[in-house]
């Protein structure tokens, strides 16, 4: 019997990425990790949640770990979702097939939409300002670099400043370049770890003061079109980058205010 829940495992978009990944055939965790947003250790725990759900299974190959989707709990998963939806799904396959394209009021985008979030944070924006900048190797978790192993991440300050991690052995890893620089309220930034700088997104972040010793945050993440027929994709996948990123700066500018 699976030591969890199956749906708890397919709470997060990695994980379900994961499943989409290893349906198209089975794959090294290697293959799997230049696939994803996140680093091969985060890669490594989420495999080991899946196999603990009982949705996925691995074998030897001389040094390699090959994974594949467990049959018996992706079925169960899937029997009990068709049990529940299949009725809801019947109608909106049954509405799809006698929808004429021709009177969609919705015209198709070539522009993919941009990534929104915001938040409040209990502390004056120039305190909240530097944490995110000079402060952000003291937060940044690990699993959210390059190496999975970084001994140091830096935003260096002002316009044209780098954004990189550099590791114990003193590799370094580019990810972004500062656009702008309007300390305590305003930071953009480029943004392109684990890819190349032709292929980099914008974020851009605003801190506003809200009085007393209140800030909101809002963070636009555009630019999706330069990952070209995979932005969509992407931009679903760097949300839940985001939704697992931001507690960890909120810890941080509660700790330190």
């Amino acid at each position: 019997m699976p030591s969890t829940d199956p749906f708890d495992a397919l709470g997060d978009a990695n994980r379900r990425e994961i499943l989409r990944l290893l349906s198209e055939g089975d794959k090294p965790v290697h293959e799997i990790a230049s696939a994803l947003p996140i680093s091969r250790p985060a890669v490594s725990r989420h495999l080991r949640l899946l196999k603990d759900a009982g949705l996925v299974a691995e074998r030897a190959d001389g040094n390699r770990r090959i994974y594949h989707l467990e049959g018996g709990g992706v079925r169960a998963v899937q029997d009990y979702l068709e049990g529940v939806w299949g009725e809801a799904a019947a109608r909106f396959r049954l509405l799809a097939e006698n929808t004429n394209p021709a009177h969609s009021v919705r015209a198709p985008s070539v522009m993919t939409s941009p990534l929104r979030l915001s938040f409040d944070v209990d502390c004056a924006p120039d305190h909240a300002f530097s944490v995110w900048t000079s402060k952000i190797g003291t937060w940044w978790p690990r699993d959210h670099t390059v190496s999975g192993d970084a001994a140091e991440v830096v935003l260096e300050a002002g316009t044209g400043g780098r954004i990189y991690e550099r590791t114990a052995g003193g590799a370094r890893h580019e990810w972004g370049e500062v656009t702008v620089w309007e300390p305590p309220h305003r930071l953009s930034y480029l943004w392109h770890i684990g890819r190349e700088r032709a292929a980099a997104t914008e974020v851009a972040i605003t801190f506003v003061d809200e009085g007393g010793t209140r800030t909101r945050v809002e963070i636009e993440h555009t630019g999706w079109e330069a990952l070209g027929d995979d932005a969509d994709v992407w931009r679903d996948k760097n949300r839940g980058g985001w939704d697992a990123l931001l507690p960890h700066f909120v810890a941080a500018v509660t700790e330190g205010s």
